[in-house]
Order: structure tokens, then C-alpha cells, then sequence
């Protein structure tokens, strides 16, 4: 809050508001935006403060199907009682014990009073549902669970197609920013599009359009930086390859130069070479 809170006063305005969604990655509808600012601007001052910025982000993270599932649940329509919340995971095929249903109030609830007393606020209940133990996805595969000791040829592979591209493939921008992004995601396998340059330096560019150029030493520099920053497993350039003998006698002392060790250029045991390697 202290970065976007720009003249210090220790209230956003909406603009500054606008700033720190920006900050949070939020994007939200100009108009569900200014009317939530008003609604939450109980001062009326056109500006926020702490309080009313704790229920700005609150009405964030709301969740109409949510607050129809704690309703259902409450007896009173207000809060969860242990006994309510134990009713709840029963019905859900969970831990239905009391001892649970307490360790969940202790984990997720934020109302020091609720708490204190075993009740669950409709915030509570909103942390614990949008929490990872209620995750869809297997928390074991969040990390790599896979055999990865078989031959290359036997993984889809994470690919991208004219990695340089940061929009259409006739006008758009090309950029190394979108080999970082495609690597940071998890990309193995990036595309460069090598045609002769101007100076005897080869350019990375969809040919015969538009687009612009990007310097194939850059990409080349910026693959070494990011290739295994986001995963450990081997990297493939595909390489569509437009240039003259000249320019691919330059593209090749790059990538040995720039890559190093890092660039395979032989088998890593000759003994086996009737398939790839593993990933591993």
C-alpha cells in the first residue's frame, strides 16, 4: 500500500487505487471498478483509508457461489460453529471430525473474536476454500512426478512456435522479452528464424513481412541468461535456418562463443547412439 499511496497521506485515491491493482496484477472493469471504490469510500472523501481499503480487497476475493454454500451451511446465516463446518466436510467426503473442523477455524480465520470463540466468518470460509488444500489439482504433481529417465522422443515436449514475436506474425514486434517469457514459463523448445543482416550479422525476423528484427547475438545472449532458470531439462533451439553460408559460419561461432558448455555438440555417450538422451 506504501508504494502506491503516492502523496503519503495514507489513503488511495482511485487513481492510486488503479495503481496498486496494477501493482497486484489485477485487471479489473472500469466501471465494476469505480463502482466498488464508491462502495467501499465510506468516508465519502473520495479516498480510502486502511479500513476501507481491507474491505476493498475483501469484495476482491468475494465469491457468490461461495457465500451460497455458507448460508446453506450456518444455522444462524452469519457464521460457521464448528459443529456447522464439521457438517459441511461430511458432506464433502473430508475430515469430519470436530478436532478438524477446529484446526481449520484456527488456520483460515482472520476474526481474532471468531476464532477465540470457534466461528468461522463468510471471510474465513472464503480463505479456506480458495486455499491449496482445496486446490483441483494433485498437489504431488506440482513438482516434476514423471518418469524422466526414458529417451527425449518419448515426451511431448513444451513448445513455442516464432518465439520472437511479441504480436501478429505480418506487422508485429519482435523481441528477446519474448524469449524470457517463453522461458519462464517452462518453454523446451523456442523457434529462431535466422536470415542475413546488414554488417554480416545475422537477424532473427519472420521473413518476408513486416515484422521487426531482432540481432540473433541478443536472442542467443538472452537464451544463455533464462534457458534453465525456470526448468533444469534440455533446451532445443529450432534453428529455421535462411542464411548464407557466410552468416551461418557467424551464427555458429555465436552460439559456441555466448553458450559455451552449455551447448551440446556431440553425443554425450557414444557407446549409444541408436537413440536421445533423457531429459535427466
Amino acid at each position: 500500500m506504501k508504494r502506491a499511496d503516492l502523496n503519503h497521506d495514507e489513503k488511495l485515491s482511485y487513481e492510486e487505487v488503479q495503481g496498486l491493482l496494477t501493482m497486484i496484477n489485477i485487471d479489473l472493469n472500469e466501471e465494476y471498478a469505480r463502482n466498488l471504490f464508491k462502495k467501499c469510500d465510506r468516508s465519502c472523501d473520495g479516498r480510502l483509508d486502511h479500513g476501507e481499503i481491507e474491505v476493498f480487497c475483501r469484495e476482491l476475493l468475494r465469491r457468490p457461489e461461495l457465500d451460497a454454500v455458507f448460508s446453506r451451511y450456518s444455522a444462524n446465516g452469519c457464521v460457521l460453529s464448528t459443529v456447522d463446518l464439521k457438517d459441511f466436510l461430511k458432506d464433502q467426503g473430508e475430515d469430519s471430525s470436530l478436532i478438524h473442523a477446529q484446526s481449520l477455524i484456527l488456520t483460515y480465520e482472520l476474526n481474532e473474536w471468531a476464532q477465540k470463540n470457534g466461528y468461522m466468518t463468510p471471510n474465513g470460509f472464503t480463505m479456506y476454500m480458495l486455499s491449496k488444500e482445496n486446490n483441483v489439482f494433485d498437489p504431488d504433481h506440482a513438482r516434476v512426478y514423471q518418469d524422466m529417465t526414458r529417451s527425449l522422443a518419448h515426451y511431448f515436449i513444451s513448445s513455442s512456435h516464432n518465439t520472437y514475436l511479441t504480436s501478429d506474425q505480418v506487422t508485429g514486434y519482435s523481441s528477446t522479452e519474448a524469449y524470457i517469457r517463453a522461458l519462464n514459463q517452462g518453454c523446451r523448445c523456442v523457434e529462431l528464424d535466422c536470415w542475413d543482416g546488414d554488417k554480416g550479422e545475422p537477424v532473427i525476423y519472420h521473413g518476408h513481412t513486416l515484422t521487426s528484427k531482432v540481432p540473433f547475438t541478443e536472442v542467443i545472449e538472452t537464451i544463455a541468461e533464462y534457458a534453465f532458470k525456470a526448468s533444469p531439462y534440455p533446451l532445443i533451439l529450432s534453428l529455421e535456418n535462411h542464411c548464407s553460408v557466410e552468416q551461418q559460419a557467424v551464427m555458429a561461432r555465436h552460439l559456441r562463443s555466448i553458450l559455451g558448455d552449455k551447448l551440446l555438440t556431440k553425443p554425450l555417450n557414444e557407446q549409444q547412439l541408436q537413440s536421445l538422451p533423457s531429459p535427466e
